[in-house]
């Protein structure tokens, strides 16, 4: 009987450990990429850059760590730390409205921006297009107490107003994810090529977290999603002589 109690806890010791090995030869390190979509792994952390998948026509960015298991890769971003949309209070051009003016990267004004002007719980009070010279304006009002400006193909901001401030904002390239969930089906085809497919920009785990994410995988293979393949980069090193 404690012979066989022994050799139950060696098959589980054993289970564990195997287990533990797998997940350890399944973490990535280096770059995959392919044109303008990548995936850099390093000690743990994951800096993605991924566009195209079904209606998403934007780049997608962000970074943090990662965990991975079933061919189910999950990023839990964090703030990123590349290029993002930011807002200047300036000084106020006219004494009855707010006037908030949109430039692209390079500082050209951005048409057909939507500024929307919230209220404390977010509720829009008015949406409002940008024109050709990039500028929206509402009369100033007590209620006022947020700004949220979109744009597609821009990373979206939202605010604080300042009574009395107009405001200049320039929007970063690209959709910018922080502090939500990515949720992605990755494979390694072999040991260069891996094969993606994202699944959620803002996954919700549920009270079951691989039945959420066979759940999204099922929808996406419904859906005829194609996977992306992307090559592992080797920097090549140069020695003068």
């Amino acid at each position: 009987m404690i012979q066989g109690c022994n050799m139950k806890r060696y098959f589980a010791v054993l289970f564990f450990l195997s287990g533990s090995f797998i997940l350890l030869s399944q973490d990535f390190e280096g770059n995959y990429k392919d044109r303008t979509d990548s995936l850099f792994f390093s000690s743990g952390k994951v800096i993605f850059n991924i566009s195209g998948f079904g209606a998403l026509f934007t780049q997608m960015v962000g970074e943090g760590e990662y965990e991975y298991f079933n061919d189910y890769l999950l990023v839990n971003t964090s703030d990123y730390s590349g290029e993002k949309s930011v807002s200047e209070p300036i000084n106020g051009s006219k004494k009855d409205s707010v006037v908030i003016k949109v430039v692209d990267p390079d500082n050209y004004s951005v048409q057909g921006a939507l500024t929307e002007f919230l209220s404390e719980s977010n509720k829009v009070i008015r949406g409002i297009i940008t024109d050709d010279q990039g500028k929206s304006q509402h009369p100033n009002d007590q209620k006022i107490k947020k700004v949220k400006v979109t744009n597609l193909g821009y990373d979206d901001i939202v605010f604080d107003v300042v009574q009395g401030k107009d405001f200049l904002v320039k929007l970063a390239k690209n959709n910018v994810i922080e502090n939500q969930t990515v949720a992605f089906k990755v494979k390694s085809e072999d040991e260069e090529t891996l094969s993606i497919l994202l699944l959620s920009d803002n996954f919700d785990p549920g009270k079951d977290k691989m039945k959420s994410l066979e759940k999204l995988d099922k929808k996406a293979q419904k859906k005829n999603v194609l996977t992306k393949r992307l090559k592992k980069e080797y920097i090549s090193t140069y020695k003068r002589r």
